[in-house]
């Protein structure tokens, strides 16, 4: 399996103290292909290739510098851009149409551009199938503090499915010896691999000894879980020779007990150890 990072950068600005000197703007050429438009917001997700010197391929949703440069744009558009970038605050501050494409075909970028949930945002429900064969809706966890990840089973990585698995390991043992936190908290694996038919979950749910009452593996239609897992930041590329050649970012959240999301994780990073102080934080404050 190839790897390809798919982030999404959330850009804020940030306030410069008196005395600090101003910061140097920076500008970058990107090339890409526009995503979605993001009127509202004026934002355009770009699915662009390396920035020299500054970061490689990845979809990302920039800030728009001025409401002219929104003006006709529109998904499948092929565009040079300049990004220029003060301090930790990238936008586009130039942007020229150079072509139009088909919209990726092969891949849930679309479903991932058209709004990636923020911190306090409510999760949408979506419908699935668990590892026993039950049809499953995610609002069933609502009222649980929910840390939910996405992976499949073969992903032969170490630090990536399996550093996952590891990690909910992890915090089952430590959730179930923690009384402020046992019978709050439950966690949720949604596969979006075609191979990972609920026998397989429940195969791989057996090996690493995940009690059913809190650890769920979940599947479903590919429309499904592509989408819900564009909406927590998830890219996934499916090889259009081999639906099974998978290749994927990490993303993980805690969903607080009201639906909305607590925390967002990027990649392999966050430890079981920051997760439960999370978790302990989120409880705490929705009591």
């Amino acid at each position: 399996m190839t790897r390809t990072s798919i982030v999404v950068l959330a850009l804020a600005s940030a306030a410069a103290s008196a005395c600090a000197p101003a910061p140097q703007a920076r500008n970058y050429e990107l090339k890409g292909q526009i995503l979605a438009v993001h009127a509202d917001q004026q934002q355009l997700t770009i699915k662009h290739g390396d920035i020299a010197g500054y970061m490689p391929g990845m979809t990302m949703s920039f800030p728009v510098a001025t409401p002219a440069l929104m003006s006709g744009r529109e998904p499948g558009e092929l565009v040079t851009a300049t990004l220029t970038v003060t301090d930790a605050i990238g936008r586009i501050t130039a942007l020229t149409h150079t072509g139009t494409a088909p919209l990726p075909q092969n891949t849930n970028e679309v479903a991932l551009a058209t709004g990636i949930l923020g911190i306090d945002d409510p999760v949408p429900d979506a419908a699935f199938i668990d590892q026993t064969d039950k049809r499953r809706s995610f609002s069933e966890w609502k009222g649980s503090m929910t840390v939910v990840t996405f992976s499949y089973t073969r992903c032969p990585l170490p630090t990536f499915c399996p550093l996952m698995d590891q990690n909910f390991a992890t915090l089952q043992r430590a959730i179930a010896e923690d009384p402020t936190l046992k019978g709050k908290v439950r966690l949720v694996t949604i596969s979006f691999d075609p191979m990972d038919t609920p026998a397989v979950l429940a195969a791989h749910a057996r090996q690493l000894k995940a009690d059913p009452a809190v650890w769920t593996f979940l599947t479903g239609d590919k429309v499904t879980v592509d989408k819900f897992a564009g909406r927590f930041g998830v890219g996934v590329i499916t090889n259009p020779q081999n639906a099974t050649d998978i290749t994927h970012n990490l993303r993980t959240a805690l969903v607080g007990a009201d639906g909305r999301v607590k925390r967002l994780y990027n990649g392999s990073d966050w430890t079981p150890s920051i997760a439960l102080a999370d978790l302990r934080d989120v409880a705490a404050k929705q009591q």
